[in-house]
């Protein structure tokens, strides 16, 4: 359990770190500064907080319910939950440019359901992703005979 708590934290600070990072930077290094920098920054952690949120409990699932997973060395979960959250806003993009068409009528008629699966489904595929990368870590390392 210990592995996908601190999966999940690695999971979101490392793909929530870059946008609040590169939102401070874009803030500062303005010519003509915001008459609210601050509260500017602010708002762009809470929309940054909401969607890491969705995607980190999405990337839960399918790692939370892995026995693989749960019995990863707590170090190797971190670091391949870590990687996976470093390319998470950009592979978010295109997992939500595919399920676009899906999700749309949706936003009419539950748009709390829509932003939800907007974040969760990219988070999904993530957890499923960094459940592939430990499988085939897992069996390369394994020798051969030896079972795993």
């Amino acid at each position: 359990m210990k592995a996908v708590v601190l999966a999940a934290l690695s999971f979101a600070a490392f793909m929530a770190g870059p946008a609040l990072l590169l939102t401070l930077i874009a803030l500062l290094l303005q010519s003509p500064r915001r008459p609210d920098a601050v509260g500017d920054f602010v708002l762009a952690a809470y929309l940054v907080a909401i969607s890491v949120a969705l995607s980190t409990l999405g990337f839960v699932i399918p790692t939370g319910l892995s026995a693989m997973w749960r019995r990863l060395a707590v170090s190797r979960a971190v670091i391949i939950a870590g990687a996976v959250g470093l390319v998470g806003p950009i592979a978010s993009l295109g997992i939500n440019a595919l399920g676009a068409p899906a999700l749309l009528p949706l936003f009419r008629a539950a748009p709390w359901l829509a932003t939800s699966l907007f974040h969760g489904i990219p988070g999904i595929v993530l957890g499923t992703l960094a459940l592939l990368i430990a499988w085939t870590t897992h069996s390369s390392s394994t020798p051969a005979g030896a079972s795993g």
